[in-house]
């Protein structure tokens, strides 16, 4: 395996355990991390975080730890740890207060997948600028699910496995934060990333060079 990519599973593999901590909490202490508007506006600010990091249950938890493992093996260039922490907290920033800017009937929001939807759309436009077929099929597939939400709403089945509502506002949100940070100047939104070959390339590679004769 690649160095790069045992970084980038490791780094994914330690924030999904972190999660999995805060989900381990006793149910008060989540209701203290979780995003609520009323609470924000009196100040408690930390929840424009954590929200972000707190989950309606196990099942939530683990699908959200699994789009972070599809996350980094698709990556077209995995950041570095300390990258992806940047870009974690200025997607979480820039959703919730959307959220509060936005969406005041939204009382209050758990879960990582805003977050996901951007970091998907920052880990794959490299790929997708340059023609990358992978890539691109996968940001295909992103806007086509979000796309669904948007015109069909949220699927009831995937709201009774993750036992809530899906906030669709918060991957809409989490897309054009991305956005925005892909516009920015790059001395703004350069960062520090692992090689080009990331896990996809190290997955691959042995087939390309078995099949050469």
């Amino acid at each position: 395996m690649a160095p790069s990519c045992a970084r980038a599973l490791t780094t994914v593999a330690l924030a999904s355990v972190a999660m999995a901590a805060l989900q381990a909490l006793p149910d008060a202490w989540q209701q203290a991390l979780r995003y609520e508007r009323a609470a924000v506006l009196q100040g408690e600010l930390w929840r424009l975080w954590t929200g972000h990091l707190v989950h309606l249950g196990w099942v939530h938890w683990a699908l959200n730890a699994l789009g972070l493992l599809v996350y980094a093996l698709l990556a077209d260039r995995p950041p570095a740890p300390l990258t992806l922490l940047r870009q974690w907290f200025v997607l979480a920033t820039g959703i919730s207060l959307l959220f509060v800017a936005l969406v005041p009937t939204l009382a209050h929001y758990v879960g990582l997948s805003g977050v996901l939807y951007g970091l998907f759309l920052l880990a794959l436009w490299p790929g997708v600028r340059r023609l990358d077929p992978v890539s691109i099929a996968a940001l295909c597939t992103v806007a086509a699910w979000l796309g669904a939400q948007l015109i069909r709403g949220p699927d009831r089945h995937e709201m009774a496995l993750v036992g809530g509502a899906i906030i669709v506002q918060a991957h809409v949100f989490g897309l054009a934060c991305a956005a925005l940070m892909l516009a920015a100047p790059q001395r703004l939104r350069s960062g520090r990333h692992h090689g080009r070959a990331g896990c996809r390339g190290a997955l691959t590679r042995p087939w390309v060079r078995t099949g050469r004769r």
